[in-house]
């Protein structure tokens, strides 16, 4: 792919403890050398938010799952403006 494409390929060993942030989009392969657990979560960026709301002005064309997101991430946001907030008294 380096040749074709200018795909590079990156290696790495993980450890117990250590995370790994693949970037959105970002194609990826795991190889597990033992039993392992895997714990993933689809990370909808404040960037990609953005997108997001430009679809959602039709819903029925934005995914149910991206349409929950935005609206957890709206929560989340006013949430912690309120608990700012109230910590100003």
């Amino acid at each position: 792919l380096r040749e074709e494409c200018g795909v590079s390929a990156w290696s790495l060993l993980q450890l117990p403890g250590d995370a790994v942030l693949v970037p959105a989009g970002a194609p990826h392969q795991v190889q597990s050398l033992s039993g392992t657990i895997s714990v993933e979560q689809q990370f909808l960026s404040p960037e990609s938010a953005l997108r997001l709301r430009d679809l959602s002005s039709d819903p029925a064309r934005t995914p149910r799952q991206l349409r929950a997101q935005l609206d957890g991430m709206i929560f989340a946001a006013v949430r912690d403006a309120l608990e700012v907030l109230q910590g100003c008294k």
